[in-house]
């Protein structure tokens, strides 16, 4: 099959960006997958692709609606993309409409407060003043940009600051804190049919407003747990009949999940899942995409984590800051790309991976 896949910062050139280690990797991997599986495989610069394909591969992030812009466009030009359709993309990648979605459809998540920006100061001060600690992000992005975590009234202005410069949207949101283990599901899902593949544990620490809230890796997989499974399933189904990968972001609080995110694109924890997986994902995601039977769970023996590499201080780049544990496969950097990362930037990406 003639497979195109596009990866959006790596085709701008968007080496600056926060992400484009993630984004870089992924494409490698998706590509090598695709033709280890036997496909034709065409990387795109452009959407629509430039060469005739059977199906197109989208990986690209929610910021400014891109996912869904790029999903879009595939539509229009009458082309099988994976991670559609654009309606579902458009609900999943704007946050204030998912948590309506998904309060709808009676799943549990942080109780939120969805504010313009220009009513939001007092309200956040309320908000914390009955909740204690609470969140502050913007209706869109990924990586926890523009997110704070927000304990006293002081810090208030500051995390609204931090989330408007993050997000061309008018509104943002406002979450209860819930403390517990940060976890994610990866899934696959063919119209009706949606299959989880594993549980993993993120990698996240969250900072206060002039702190810097990171993701840094997941671990695949994690503890078994039919509660987070059930809660991913029902908030993947709850966009609708979709295709392609997800991946479903929670707090689980005792034993109780509290979904937070829904991820329709591939996720970073792809980069671990494929090292422990005895299946090839990707392939058996282009197959049931034109024939949702074929979807099915998959085995996984070991444990894979994936981790960024973070910049202490701001430093010049060169190879001998590539300090990789010595069991470890570099994924991608950018000491060959940029001269000088900035203290708590990500500057290089591996796996690692366990029996």
């Amino acid at each position: 099959m003639r497979i195109a896949v596009y990866e959006h910062f790596s085709a701008i050139g968007a080496f600056y960006s926060p992400v484009w280690i993630e984004g870089d990797a992924m494409l490698k991997a998706v590509v090598e997958d695709l033709k280890r599986a036997g496909h034709e495989v065409h990387v795109a610069d452009s959407i629509p692709p430039k060469r005739p394909a059977d199906l197109v591969i989208t990986i690209a992030p929610s910021t400014g609606r891109t996912l869904y812009n790029l999903v879009k466009s595939c539509e229009e030009e009458g082309l099988d993309v994976v991670d559609s359709p654009s309606t579902a993309v458009f609900v999943a990648t704007d946050k204030a409409l998912l948590y309506k979605n998904l309060e709808g459809h009676g799943v549990r998540t942080p109780k939120t407060f969805i504010l313009r920006y220009e009513e939001g100061l007092k309200t956040i001060e309320r908000a914390l003043a009955q909740l204690g600690k609470v969140v502050v992000k913007p209706a869109d992005g990924d990586g926890c940009t523009g997110l704070s975590l927000v304990s006293r009234p002081e810090e208030v202005p500051v995390a609204l600051s931090a989330a408007r410069q993050s997000s061309r949207l008018p509104y943002f949101l406002v979450q209860e804190y819930v403390e517990g283990e940060n976890l994610s599901v990866c899934l696959l899902a063919s119209d009706d049919v949606v299959v989880p593949l594993s549980i993993n544990m993120q990698k996240v620490r969250l900072g206060g407003p002039s702190e810097l809230s990171t993701y840094f890796g997941s671990v695949v997989p994690y503890q078994g747990n039919d509660k987070v499974l059930q809660a991913a399933l029902r908030a993947v189904k709850s966009l609708g009949h979709v295709k392609g990968f997800f991946g479903v972001d929670l707090v689980l609080k005792g034993d109780e999940p509290y979904v937070v995110e829904v991820n329709p694109r591939f996720t970073t924890s792809y980069l671990a899942l494929r090292e422990v997986c005895e299946d090839n994902v990707l392939d058996l995601l282009v197959r049931s995409y034109f024939d949702k039977s074929s979807l099915r769970p998959v085995k996984l023996k070991g444990r894979a984590t994936v981790e960024k590499l973070m910049a202490d201080k701001d430093m010049a780049l060169s190879p001998k800051n590539l300090n990789l544990p010595s069991n470890a496969k570099l994924l991608s950097s950018i000491v060959d790309k940029r001269y000088f990362v900035k203290k708590g930037e990500a500057y290089a990406l591996y796996v690692v991976q366990e029996p």
